[in-house]
């Protein structure tokens, strides 16, 4: 009985192996397409170098390139508009009120929006802003937004 069982199953192992073989030649040809063409690729790599082929990955090459470059165009526009918008708000929220001298130093006075006064001496720091100068004659101060850009504030 176990001689029957091993034969039977030896019989459908062979059987279903033999089902994966193809019986003809042409079937052949049509395994070597579907490897050649192998849909599961990366879209940017090529597996054999036609001529077509070649052009192809030229193609999606640039492409992936030019997807790049948009991608970094639109990170820098948005750093701006975010730039442009913190500039404005600097504007804004503080506002020159006065500037005095005190032990021969210039000193601002700024106020916020809030109505609090803040005394700053040059190279002094407010928030993220650092005081780069303050110009008595012109009556304002300029103010560098962590070294990306400046702000001048006017006496008013």
């Amino acid at each position: 009985m176990a001689v029957m069982r091993s034969v039977v199953a030896s019989f459908l192992v062979l059987f279903t192996m033999a089902s994966f073989i193809p019986a003809r030649g042409s079937d052949r040809l049509d395994y070597i397409y579907l490897n050649k063409r192998n849909i599961f690729r990366p879209l940017w790599s090529v597996s054999s170098v036609t001529k077509e082929d070649k052009s192809r990955k030229e193609e999606l090459e640039a492409l992936k390139k030019a997807e790049e470059e948009r991608q970094q165009l639109q990170k820098a526009a948005e750093e701006q508009n975010a730039l442009k918008n913190k500039l404005n708000e600097i504007e804004q929220n503080y506002a020159l009120t006065g500037i005095v001298f005190e032990n021969g130093k210039k000193q601002a006075v700024v106020q916020d929006k809030k109505g609090a006064a803040h005394f700053l001496y040059e190279n002094g720091f407010m928030d993220d802003l650092k005081v780069v100068s303050i110009d008595d004659t012109k009556g304002e101060i300029v103010l560098d937004y962590q070294g990306k850009c400046t702000v001048t504030l006017h006496m008013e």
